[in-house]
């Protein structure tokens, strides 16, 4: 079975080139972009931007079509015949000089926006998987560590039970094992259905990614979050497709309000006359102008198409606040996080030596079975506190690369600015 691997080093600026470092915490960086690819949520907005696409280019050739009128009739005359008579028009509205470079604009800014949109949903989605896949983690290694305590209490229910019948423990010291037995077991079942249900969760929303066969180890040590805290924000904002969609948005609503102050000045209609009277006797051939008076109708979209291009701007606003905001929090939690899992390695490197003094004090009888109980359930709470702590450090770098589109992204790496652009290089993500 194929490591479980997905980390991607990005150096530099846009020349430096893209590596891999295996993880066995992370699901393989390929199978992540095709169940990506593959949800609801993307496929709508791919869909979006055929959508989009196809607007730009019915604004491009503009709804300014031609229309033939027919008008067959017939003339009778008094004291004479009757005679066959038809007109004919034909005539077309013209549009007026810059209003189809701004239909142009507003197709192309909102197929831009589409795109954009596309990306970000990308985005969302592994954000997405990187949630429910340590969600699946945490509560797999609850499994796992439960197991292992309901395998040490079992263990220490049958040796004391032994030394029960042999008159070297008296029968309440094997009530207080039966007890811890019957406490963990309960909390394994807890567990066993809190890893089902991740399992479900999982399978629902990313069913072509398939999870990990083997369980991982202990000892695992997440990686820290290398470079500087405020490039790493400023990529992050630099990067975000939320943004750009919405500077999108906001340059075509600016297009639109544009557009609208220029139909005040109406589009006018030309085309021919032809017509034929007294049965071909009489024909006239003229030209057909016509024009449309704009009135208060016309200076009210105006005003709205204006007032919707200054909401535009302030959604832009607000969605860089909460985009910068956001990214500082997640740099913020990377540090953190890390910090956190020292904390709790070191709390239980002092539990194990705790539980192997109470195990040595009880062998020799100089410590009682509930002080050992307590020992190791207090190192067996430690290192379940600790992989989890692992699990929340990883996954607090890794939505630090997601979000700075370092990894699981379908262009990694592809649009890395460079220090002449004036935005931040991509940090050394480390080893």
């Amino acid at each position: 079975m194929k490591r479980w691997l997905g980390w991607l080093l990005l150096a530099g600026c846009a020349a430096a080139n893209a590596g891999e470092a295996d993880d066995p915490m992370l699901p393989p960086a390929d199978l992540v972009l095709r169940a990506i690819s593959n949800t609801p949520e993307v496929r709508r907005a791919e869909a979006g931007v055929a959508t989009a696409d196809a607007q730009a280019r019915m604004r491009a050739s503009g709804s300014y079509e031609g229309q033939v009128t027919v008008i067959p009739q017939r003339r009778r005359v008094e004291g004479d015949r009757n005679y066959n008579e038809w007109e004919l028009d034909v005539s077309r509205p013209i549009r007026l000089p810059g209003k189809a470079r701004l239909d142009r604009e507003i197709g192309a800014t909102g197929l831009q926006a589409a795109q954009l949109s596309l990306e970000d949903a990308h985005h969302a989605s592994a954000r997405r998987l990187l949630a429910a896949w340590s969600d699946w983690q945490r509560a797999r290694l609850e499994r796992e560590q439960l197991q292992q305590l309901v395998d040490i209490a079992r263990r220490d229910r049958d040796a004391v039970a032994r030394r029960v019948t042999l008159g070297d423990a008296a029968e309440r010291e094997r009530l207080a094992t039966e007890s811890a037995l019957a406490q963990s077991q309960a909390a394994l079942l807890r567990a066993q259905s809190t890893q089902a249900q991740a399992e479900v969760a999982w399978r629902s929303v990313f069913p072509s990614l398939p999870l990990p066969e083997r369980e991982a180890g202990n000892g695992y040590a997440p990686p820290a979050l290398s470079g500087d805290d405020e490039a790493w924000v400023k990529l992050i904002v630099a990067r975000s497709h939320e943004v750009g969609a919405s500077e999108a948005l906001a340059r075509q609503k600016d297009a639109e309000a544009r557009r609208a102050r220029a139909d005040r000045v109406p589009d006018p209609t030309v085309g021919v006359r032809m017509l034929s009277d007294l049965g071909g006797r009489e024909r006239a051939y003229g030209v057909v102008l016509g024009i449309p008076l704009g009135g208060s109708y016309r200076q009210a979209e105006a005003a709205r198409a204006g007032a919707d291009a200054l909401a535009a701007e302030a959604d832009l606003a607000v969605v860089r606040r909460d985009i910068e905001q956001g990214a500082r929090t997640v740099v913020a939690s990377a540090r953190a996080g890390h910090a956190i899992w020292q904390s709790q390695r070191e709390a239980l490197q002092a539990a194990s030596a705790s539980a192997a003094k109470a195990a040595r004090a009880y062998a020799l009888g100089e410590a009682g079975i509930a002080e050992l109980l307590a020992a190791r359930r207090t190192e067996q709470e430690a290192m379940l506190a600790e992989r989890q702590a692992a699990v929340d450090a990883l996954e607090a770098v890794t939505r630090v690369q997601v979000d700075a589109h370092a990894i699981w992204h379908r262009h990694d790496g592809d649009d890395a600015p460079s220090p002449a652009s004036g935005l931040p290089a991509l940090p050394d993500l480390g080893e």
